[in-house]
């Protein structure tokens, strides 16, 4: 599992945003995830299934992270 972000990390997050590239990967990202939660619907292997669980888990957090970077900061300051 990801730690929590320091808030120099959520800076360069809420930076990042609204940039061309940064957004495809973040976009590419979000296939991914979509992908492996699928792929996880019809896994039999436990190992598998649980290594699917925690990929999907790390972008999840990473996504919501970018996703809520400025109101975070915006919160803290």
């Amino acid at each position: 599992m990801l730690v929590k972000p320091p808030i120099t990390v959520l800076a360069s997050l809420a930076s990042l945003e609204g940039n061309h590239d940064f957004e495809q990967v973040c976009a590419w990202l979000e296939e991914s995830l979509d992908h492996i939660r699928t792929e996880n619907d019809s896994t039999k292997d436990e190992v598998q299934s649980r290594w699917n669980q925690g990929a999907s888990q790390a972008l999840a957090v990473f996504l919501e992270k970018k996703r809520a970077a400025r109101e975070i900061l915006r919160k803290v300051k």
